[in-house]
């Protein structure tokens, strides 16, 4: 009997923590295109971050002042399987932006193996954005999916002066709520692990929950000139965030797409959404 409670006790703590380690992998994929496939000039760019990371992308230009950068979500990268990012890339591009395409840490072709959910995340854009354009000539713009549209309007707040618009497409708001739900559908933990889930991530993978959590920081920036989109059929974020924000800032603009998934409204309905952004 001793034996089993002193095995299920240890279950108890030891499984949280490869739980973590599991979900705040990367997934790294080499990218398989450029935007040469566009008949249009483009360059490989890079930039090492505050604690020693590559980061790859590409940078676009156009002949306008306009300047979008583009932020997949986790598990994504440049190719755009999930989200389509690449394409949309291809279409700001013919709309006269210059765009920055990135993977970011973790991800694709750049260096590192944790994600942070936009903790250190927006802190790598930032510093790679005070590069790329120094002087700030351009007006620019941050389009993300689900975890790289939290990571803009991380970048938002952080930086209000910096950004004229943001897009973020299937962003969540309550990062918590997220985190448990997601702790029970992919490892059957209980709601009630949530405190101890978190402490683990903080003190042993770096992660910082209540940064991430978005609730205050969009009712902070309700004012701002942020287009909230989400899918009806979101399995990950549902409709509940959506409502959410809505009650933390009656005003913000907010658009449904329906009959599609979690970052795939591009991929799905990309007349309308180009029309949507190219308003915006």
């Amino acid at each position: 009997m001793m034996f089993l409670l002193v095995t299920v006790a240890l279950f108890a703590l030891l499984y949280p923590v490869w739980v973590v380690h599991r979900q705040t992998l990367g997934t790294h994929e080499p990218i398989v295109g450029n935007p040469g496939e566009w008949g249009t000039d483009y360059e490989d760019i890079a930039y090492e971050t505050d604690d020693g990371i590559l980061l790859k992308g590409w940078w676009i230009p156009a002949k306008s002042l306009k300047a979008v950068i583009l932020l997949h979500g986790k598990g994504g990268s440049r190719n755009g399987y999930h989200s389509g990012v690449f394409d949309l890339g291809r279409r700001y591009h013919e709309a006269g932006w210059n765009v920055m395409m990135v993977d970011l840490r973790a991800h694709g072709e750049s260096g590192g193996n944790r994600v942070t959910f936009g903790l250190k995340e927006h802190r790598d854009m930032l510093g790679w954005l005070d590069r790329i354009d120094a002087s700030g000539l351009y007006s620019w713009r941050i389009h993300g999916f689900s975890m790289g549209a939290a990571t803009a309007l991380m970048m938002l707040e952080c930086a209000p002066e910096r950004f004229k618009s943001v897009v973020a497409d299937a962003s969540w708001i309550d990062f918590g709520r997220l985190a448990r739900q997601e702790l029970w559908r992919r490892a059957a933990l209980p709601s009630f692990f949530y405190g101890y889930v978190e402490r683990i991530a903080k003190t042993l993978f770096g992660q910082d929950f209540d940064f991430v959590d978005n609730r205050r920081r969009c009712e902070k920036m309700c004012g701002r000139n942020i287009l909230y989109l989400f899918e009806k059929d979101d399995a990950l974020l549902g409709t509940w965030h959506g409502e959410k924000l809505r009650s933390l800032c009656p005003d913000a603009r907010i658009v449904w797409f329906e009959g599609t998934g979690h970052v795939e409204a591009f991929k799905t309905f990309p007349q309308r959404y180009m029309r949507i952004v190219s308003k915006w």
